[in-house]
């Protein structure tokens, strides 16, 4: 969700900075305030936000322009080499996992997102799910659906281990940080996760 209203920004500020270029003088100096006016009168009546933003940028200096472009190229996915990984069989039976019949467990978490420990249950059944993917090359449903009883067998011990009632993102925030690596083997081995 993070990646995606990301990306949607970046993509409008990237559509606002092409069209600055545009109207950008060969010298990178600003542009005089008749020929803004001008283009913003060719766009049928901007948001004012949008507006703003296009006016701020035509005030970037080259720097400014080149640190806006080095962070759109950024690269948010972890980094993970997958050049040595194969596909495996299953490959050709893959599913995605958005299309898998959830457990009911993962169905009712899923509804109440918010809810006290439920980010880190799906935290935990997505660690699990991608780990035992690779472990099985499975790329099925069967293979990336985690039964309920093993998510929380995970979850008491790491109840547990870190002496809670009720585990939150903290806690398992490194289960996601490897689950979001996995995926890229996952992806490698199998396709589309």
């Amino acid at each position: 969700m993070k990646r995606t209203v990301l990306a949607g920004g970046l993509v409008i500020l990237a559509v606002g900075t092409l069209a600055m270029a545009q109207m950008m003088p060969p010298d990178g100096g600003a542009v005089p305030a008749q020929e803004q006016d001008s283009f913003f009168g060719s766009i049928d009546a901007p948001e004012p936000e949008l507006k703003e933003l296009l006016e701020m940028q035509a005030g970037m200096s080259k720097a400014e322009r080149q640190a806006e472009e080095d962070y759109l190229n950024l690269d948010l996915g972890p980094d993970v080499d997958v050049s040595g990984i194969e596909r495996v069989p299953s490959a050709n039976d893959n599913q995605p996992y958005r299309t898998c019949e959830k457990t009911p467990e993962m169905q009712v978490n899923m509804k109440s997102p918010g809810a006290r420990g439920n980010r880190a249950y799906r935290d935990i059944s997505g660690y699990l799910s991608v780990t035992n993917v690779i472990a099985t090359k499975d790329c099925t449903c069967a293979g990336k659906v985690i039964p309920h009883e093993a998510v929380t067998m995970f979850e008491d011990r790491l109840r547990d281990r870190f002496a809670v009632e009720v585990l939150e993102p903290k806690h398992t925030r490194d289960l996601y940080k490897e689950y979001d690596r996995q995926i890229e083997i996952v992806d490698a081995m199998c396709g589309k996760y």
